[in-house]
């Protein structure tokens, strides 16, 4: 504890830069709790982005810490330039100029000096261009590149060696960075954090942010067992997922299309120049590339495509017969009769 507040030095919304009696310099809230101690600095103000602008009057070096344990401060000579320099709010991280923000999505992260730093209570930093990060697919996880192989007692813990070593920010989960194993069909992740912990990350539909089941610990050959039978279970309920939407999916389009055809069946052939297409009420619904379109039956025409071929078109557009038949006949009961030559007449059943 501080004690009781000296100086106001700043403000910006809730918060308030502080001198306590001790001479530290901190973080309040309008009701008085500490939201961090930084230390004993001449100056200290609000900065953009949940950053915080410190003035020394020393020059702090890159090794030194102070109650926060900072200890990110620096350029190449290891001093802070001017006796300035900024804490990430959001991890205590200490830097020596103010970095550029990038967003990427529900993302964002630092950049300086030519690394990419994430603003996570465990740091990661990486020698990286913006570039070399990438959003996944529906914003579950950014990845970022790994430079070198993981540490031993790190790579023991991979039930399977991925061919790049890849880090990855969950969204919504601002504890670290962790390790991409695999990427499942449906763009859930499997992920390890350094202490060997399997999870399967997917996104929540209500909240939109990742969501975590752990799956063990890998710490021996029954562990693993026991994570991979695990992983064989997630793939096989995503594939029925997959399975399921799809068949939905189809569902909804089949629906939606006979909606269409429903509105389309006052449609009536055109013509320009030589050849032939369909409109409705003015617009048209199929451009006039055919050799001849006869009137609809129902929500199907016959098409001519070439001499003497002829196929089954829907109102909509969609060839639903192949032209290759001397001749068709379309039933209002659903059915078509398709000459295949003279003599041979097949029936067949339209959608």
């Amino acid at each position: 504890m501080e004690g009781n507040i000296r100086q106001v030095l700043d403000t910006r919304g809730a918060l308030r830069c502080v001198r306590f009696e001790s001479g530290n310099v901190g973080v309040v809230t309008t009701r008085g709790k500490t939201k961090l101690v930084v230390g004993p600095f001449q100056q200290l103000s609000f900065a953009d982005n949940r950053f915080l602008r410190v003035f020394s009057q020393t020059s702090c070096k890159r090794n030194e810490t102070n109650s926060l344990g900072l200890s990110r401060a620096g350029n190449e000579d290891g001093e802070a330039n001017g006796r300035e320099f900024f804490i990430d709010m959001k991890n205590g991280e200490l830097y020596a100029h103010m970095p550029e923000f990038i967003r990427f999505g529900d993302f964002e992260i630092t950049s300086i000096g030519g690394y990419l730093c994430t603003r996570t209570q465990k740091l990661y930093e990486v020698k990286a261009i913006p570039a070399e990060a990438w959003h996944g697919k529906q914003g579950l996880h950014l990845a970022l590149p790994y430079r070198g192989e993981p540490e031993d007692s790190i790579r023991k813990k991979m039930i399977w060696t991925p061919q790049q070593y890849v880090v990855c920010l969950l969204n919504g989960d601002d504890s670290g960075v962790y390790w991409r194993m695999r990427v499942f069909e449906d763009h859930s992740l499997l992920v390890m954090d350094d202490d060997g912990n399997y999870y399967h990350a997917k996104k929540s539909a209500r909240s939109r942010k990742a969501v975590k089941k752990h799956l063990g610990q890998a710490k021996n050959e029954a562990d693993w067992a026991v994570i991979a039978h695990g992983v064989r279970e997630i793939e096989e309920q995503v594939a029925a997922s997959l399975k399921r939407k799809a068949a939905k999916a189809r569902r909804e389009a089949e629906k939606e299309r006979k909606q269409q055809m429903a509105m389309l069946v006052a449609s009536v052939p055109f013509a320009i120049g030589n050849k032939w297409g369909l409109r409705h009420k003015g617009r048209m619904v199929v451009p006039p590339i055919y050799r001849r379109v006869e009137s609809p039956i129902g929500h199907y025409c016959a098409v001519e495509t070439y001499p003497g071929i002829w196929g089954v078109m829907a109102v909509d557009g969609k060839m639903e017969i192949e032209p290759r038949y001397e001749d068709v006949m379309i039933h209002t009961d659903g059915t078509v009769d398709l000459t295949v030559r003279p003599g041979k007449v097949i029936t067949r059943k339209l959608p």
